[in-house]
């Protein structure tokens, strides 16, 4: 008995060149059924991207509340951080129109509270960029006149946040100014 030829042996069968159907045949042009179920796959596809991304674009504050409202989160998230202060904050508020020129408006704030001399300026600077580059948001940190510490706040959110803390003999001040993206609706 002969081994057969390793030739011969294949993993797959040889192919056939394809050959197009006869021109009288039903679906001898390109509405064969195969062509025809790999546009409705794609179309599928297609509408299914499509959807996904529409439905999971982030909607953006339009309106003077909503982008108040962004704000007012930020400035209230880093009162907390601060701690108890001495007397309640104060708020200094006002609606600018929008610095690019356009018709919207844009939402500033910014708070004075007094806090303890025990307040660290560093100390407090240093927790507050902590806490936010754990949520991915870039902090500039740098010393601010009279001994303080300061901090530039940008990230996922357009609202820009400075915040400075500094000592000043009878307690420590800590300043918070938020600016808000610009409305697109007036």
């Amino acid at each position: 008995m002969s081994a057969p030829d390793s030739r011969s042996w294949r993993l797959f069968a040889p192919k056939k060149p394809p050959q197009l159907p006869d021109r009288g045949e039903k679906w001898g042009g390109m509405l064969r059924p195969a062509t025809l179920i790999t546009a409705g796959i794609v179309g599928v596809l297609i509408a299914a991207v499509w959807i996904g991304i529409a439905v999971t674009q982030p909607r953006t504050p339009a309106t003077l509340d909503e982008v108040t409202a962004e704000a007012m989160t930020e400035v209230d998230t880093i009162t907390g951080v601060l701690g108890d202060p001495l007397e309640p904050p104060a708020d200094a508020t006002e609606v600018v129109p929008c610095p690019d020129g356009g018709e919207g408006q844009q939402y500033r704030i910014t708070r004075t509270e007094s806090l303890p001399t025990s307040v660290v300026p560093g100390a407090v600077i240093a927790e507050i960029k902590q806490g936010y580059e754990l949520l991915d948001w870039t902090v500039t940190t740098g010393a601010a006149a009279g001994g303080g510490q300061e901090a530039h706040l940008g990230g996922k959110t357009p609202v820009s946040v400075d915040v400075s803390v500094v000592p000043d003999g009878t307690a420590v001040t800590a300043t918070i100014h938020a600016e808000s993206r610009c409305t697109t609706a007036s």
